[in-house]
């Protein structure tokens, strides 16, 4: 990593002079690979040591969130056969979120699907899973069965943890709010597609592109002009297999233990909190045009749903402004 160095002897300001200039532009970004995805910050003000910082807090919670990470809360839940587990302030925190978004959209967001997504595996499967082994595993499903006493937490009927559909969200959420502790006042996070904004870009905002579902490489259908905000989109574009010309992708519906298929392709949530925009955007995806609209507004958030034909419907707070072939989008004032 770079490191800016101030010199302070005479004999060698000309070379400080050159390194400082040559360190300091911006933008200074940070790419590792983790939590299965590519993590990326970028910021526009600041040092290399707020970067270096950032990556280590991702880690952290890496270590702390997985399900596949010995000694992970989320690991030691799931091996607890039931028993109660004492978990971390910031563990609490996130099945707090985790259970509100369950709870608001009847079980379409589900923190409890572990046993249908190893059931289907989408990333390394062929074929789709017998449907009685769907039937079996979809009596260990139900965020009911979660009981969160503080930070005690204990899981019943068999049932197992898999929080990847808001952990990114959760841990973008914590390293905004460590850049704006460490003066930042301009910066992009990406945890594998989950992007938050913080400030705006040279005065006015980042534009955060919305992909084209199984279109070309960086194909878009859509910007979205934001500052200050999060974006997170769920789509069944990104994980999947065929069979016999059928696509199955890994956005399991909890109530049925199926893909999903009520003709959307993709759903963005624009928020203020990106772990809800996580979680919004798997139940809304789930859930469909109305039921998902009301229940994004409950939180306050707004939708861009794009169906399998490549039309898309926004929210009541959302506007288009056509540009040429790209549709840009705002949030109105």
């Amino acid at each position: 990593m770079k490191k800016l160095i101030c010199l302070m002897l005479s004999a060698v300001l000309v070379l400080g002079l050159l390194c400082s200039c040559s360190r300091n532009v911006y933008p200074l970004s940070s790419t590792q690979i983790m939590m299965d995805t590519v993590v990326s910050v970028t910021i526009y003000d600041g040092d290399d040591g707020v970067l270096t910082g950032a990556m280590q807090l991702c880690k952290r919670y890496e270590n702390l969130l997985s399900k596949t990470v010995p000694g992970s809360d989320v690991y030691k839940i799931n091996h607890a056969n039931g028993q109660p587990v004492t978990v971390a302030d910031d563990t609490a925190e996130l099945l707090s979120i985790a259970l509100d978004i369950s709870k608001k959209s009847g079980g379409a967001f589900d923190p409890t699907v572990l046993p249908l997504v190893e059931l289907w595996d989408v990333n390394n499967a062929t074929a789709a899973p017998d449907d009685a082994k769907v039937k079996a595993a979809l009596t260990s499903v139900g965020y009911q069965n979660i009981l969160l006493d503080g930070n005690v937490v204990t899981v019943k009927n068999g049932a197992g943890l898999d929080l990847g559909g808001i952990a990114k969200g959760f841990i973008a959420d914590k390293l905004t709010a460590y850049l704006k502790e460490n003066g930042i006042k301009s910066a992009i996070i990406n945890l594998g597609g989950n992007t938050v904004l913080v400030g705006g870009k040279n005065g006015g905002d980042f534009s955060v592109g919305v992909q084209k579902p199984f279109g070309k490489q960086n194909e878009l259908c859509a910007t979205v002009m934001l500052r200050d905000k999060t974006a997170v989109t769920s789509g069944t574009y990104q994980r999947y297999f065929e069979q016999n010309g059928r696509l199955y992708h890994h956005i399991i519906d909890p109530k049925t233990g199926y893909p999903t298929d009520n003709g959307l392709d993709a759903v963005t949530v624009v928020t203020d909190s990106s772990a809800v925009a996580d979680g919004l955007s798997t139940a809304c995806l789930i859930l469909g045009l109305e039921k998902g609209k009301a229940l994004a507004k409950t939180y306050g958030a707004e939708l861009i749903f794009v169906d399998k034909n490549g039309k898309l419907t926004v929210t009541d707070g959302l506007v288009f402004d056509k540009n040429g072939k790209e549709n840009i989008l705002k949030l109105k004032e």
